[in-house]
């Protein structure tokens, strides 16, 4: 088979296609292409209400949810109060320990250190 007998074939075979009532190639690539377009811009718009829908009911969540948040975080802080202030730690060892009848500070003298041949502070 040489190339004129494959064209000639093709073109029979294209020419009963149409009788048949059978769609030229265009015509199916033109219907194709709407179909396309047809259920990207469905998608699109199912895709944009979808996303509104989703963002009011997180907003709406948020809105009822937001005084029964508040309640817990009031109800933990008087909780965490409460502890603090009806509870107390000392060490085991501090029954071993002298009462302190003065502030060592304030009451024993140092000796003034000299910080001028460093000039600045003493670490």
């Amino acid at each position: 088979m040489n190339e004129e007998e494959i064209r000639e074939k093709l073109k029979r075979a294209a020419d009963a296609a149409q009788r048949d009532g059978t769609p030229s190639f265009d015509e199916t690539w033109v219907v194709a292409e709407s179909q396309f377009v047809r259920s990207r811009s469905r998608f699109r718009r199912f895709g944009g209400i979808a996303a509104a829908a989703a963002a009011v009911a997180v907003l709406a969540l948020t809105v009822a949810l937001w005084p029964a948040q508040q309640a817990e975080l009031a109800d933990d802080y008087y909780i965490a109060d409460a502890l603090l202030n009806s509870t107390s730690w000392t060490a085991p060892s501090d029954a071993l320990m002298p009462e302190h009848q003065f502030d060592i500070y304030q009451e024993i003298q140092f000796l003034d250190e000299s910080t001028k041949p460093y000039e600045g502070s003493l670490l």
